[in-house]
């Protein structure tokens, strides 16, 4: 063995990469914070949500790496779709939470399903109850 064997062998090595890649704009991994956590669960469980609506189920993330940025309209959507100030959230959450239809929506659907868990089990009544 040569000194030049043995001390390639002993050299400390370089960190692993963690960045998404050249291809990716060398993004770094987000910090998963309780708030992105629940946007996440949001964005995956978005078709419970609002049922008139239609997504694809191939909007999962397993991955590390992801952005959240801000959605800025141009100055034409100035009268037509732009949101005032006092409509604007902190992130997702806040947003779909200050919606009057989801929240309704909501509500009504919390609802039904106590009213049905509040009924009585009609065929354990005409069994005469529980048995063993």
């Amino acid at each position: 063995p040569t000194s030049f064997s043995s001390s390639f062998r002993n050299a400390p090595r370089k960190g692993r990469d963690t960045t998404a890649g050249s291809g990716w704009f060398n993004m770094t991994p987000t910090p998963m914070s309780d708030q992105l956590k629940t946007d996440l669960s949001l964005i995956r469980n978005r078709n419970y949500i609002d049922p008139k609506k239609f997504y694809k189920s191939a909007d999962s993330f397993d991955g590390k790496v992801l952005q959240i940025g801000t959605v800025i309209e141009g100055s034409a959507e100035y009268y037509s779709s732009r949101l005032v100030k006092r409509d604007r959230r902190q992130n997702l959450t806040e947003e779909i939470m200050a919606d009057a239809g989801v929240s309704g929506y909501a509500k009504r659907k919390y609802g039904d399903l106590q009213r049905e868990r509040a009924k009585p089990n009609r065929k354990l009544h005409k069994r005469g109850g529980k048995k063993r």
